[in-house]
């Protein structure tokens, strides 16, 4: 499967018509664990889509904050769920630069071997969720 990552700022138009299929579709929700997704200008979103068929595969919003940078909700599709959510994670950190304040992210238990292969740390612990933030 090729991927494209798109990069689009949280209030784009163009985002719209990419998610918004996903984050309203039951089974999405039900792999954010019911949790909905938000997006605003503080927002941007990497979008993997498949260039077979321009369909989107996956996606993290990023939300920048004084304190911190933080991924906070994601999805990616089950066909090439490790590849592409490993391709997602790397193009938030190319695109991340030294004035920006610290990489976390609110991961779901079942990906902490993935995020930490990917240089995150565990610096909280719930039932379903790490926080997790980006040390290499």
């Amino acid at each position: 499967m090729q991927i494209q990552i798109l990069k689009i700022n949280g209030t784009a138009k163009e985002l719209y018509p990419l998610v918004g299929p996903l984050v309203m579709n039951p089974e999405v929700l039900k792999y954010n664990n019911r949790y909905p997704f938000k997006t605003g200008k503080n927002f941007e979103w990497y979008i993997a889509v498949n260039e077979a068929n321009d369909e989107t595969v996956g996606f993290i919003p990023l939300e920048y904050k004084s304190h911190e940078t933080s991924i906070n909700n994601y999805y990616v599709q089950q066909e090439g769920h490790n590849e592409i959510l490993n391709r997602l994670i790397e193009a938030v950190w190319q695109n991340m630069t030294k004035d920006m304040p610290q990489l976390t992210a609110l991961v779901q238990t079942r990906h902490a071997a993935l995020f930490k292969e990917q240089g995150f740390t565990t610096t909280k612990e719930w039932k379903l969720y790490l926080k997790m933030q980006k040390t290499k």
